[in-house]
This record gives structure tokens, C-alpha cells and sequence, in this order.
């Protein structure tokens, strides 16, 4: 899957605020590319398809978070947060149905703001002030 044509739709998605930029866009687009590679390589049965969706939008979660420095959330109601927006930008594979409720659910188990697990792997990728 090439994500190349979609660079700048699924970038200024991520921006966290129209004037806003990135801390690092190359570096934003590596791990994007990473994380939709890493989600299309496994092919196995349909319970694989559910972690490997989790993975990625933990994946995703991290990006957002340390590229913005906001904490990735969802909202119950029929508009989108920037986050739901960005993850929903990023072309997948058809099989695997990233669908919004889908996403929901998966944004609700990374728990971001009390998972601890999240802001150790957040501080790693040196993101410490989005998980305060």
C-alpha cells in the first residue's frame, strides 16, 4: 500500500492545530509509515486482525502524542476528535475494517492519560511533556 499520495492529507491531520506544526514531520511520517507497515505485514486468522489493530492505533496513539504533545481521545458523539481524524486519514488495509466504533473501543483500552505503560513508551520516544 503507498501511502506517498496521501503524505500531506494524513500530515495535516496530525497538526494539532491549523497554525500548529510538528515537532518533526520526517521523523512523524517514518513512524507512520512503520506503524501501517507493521499492521499490513501479519495476515493470519480474524482474532489476529483485532491485535493487530490494537497495536497499531497504540502505534498511533504514541504518535499523536508525541508529535502534538495533546493526549489522544474520542468523543461519543457524531464529530470527530483530531486524533479520531488523523487515525481515520490513514488509508489501511480493506480486510482489516477500522471502523469508527472499532476505533472507539481500541482508543478506550490504550487509556492514554492512566495507562502507565503508554507514558513510559511516550517519555521513551521523548514525548514526557504530552504524558504529564
Amino acid at each position: 500500500m503507498s501511502l506517498g499520495k496521501h503524505r500531506d492529507e494524513i500530515l495535516k491531520a496530525l497538526c494539532p492545530g491549523k497554525h500548529a506544526v510538528l515537532r518533526d514531520e520526517e521523523a512523524a511520517w517514518r513512524d507512520i509509515e512503520r506503524a501501517v507497515s507493521g499492521i499490513s505485514d501479519g495476515a493470519g486468522p480474524d482474532g489476529d486482525r483485532k491485535v493487530r489493530i490494537e497495536r497499531y492505533v497504540y502505534e498511533l496513539c504514541l504518535i499523536y502524542a508525541h508529535q502534538t504533545g495533546a493526549m489522544p481521545g474520542f468523543t461519543n458523539s457524531e464529530s470527530e476528535t483530531r486524533f479520531e481524524r488523523f487515525a481515520h486519514s490513514i488509508p489501511v488495509p480493506a480486510e482489516l475494517k477500522l471502523t469508527r466504533n472499532f476505533l472507539k473501543a481500541c482508543i478506550r483500552r490504550v487509556d492514554a492519560k492512566r495507562n502507565p505503560q503508554f507514558a513510559r513508551d511516550l517519555e521513551s520516544r521523548g514525548g514526557r511533556r504530552a504524558a504529564e
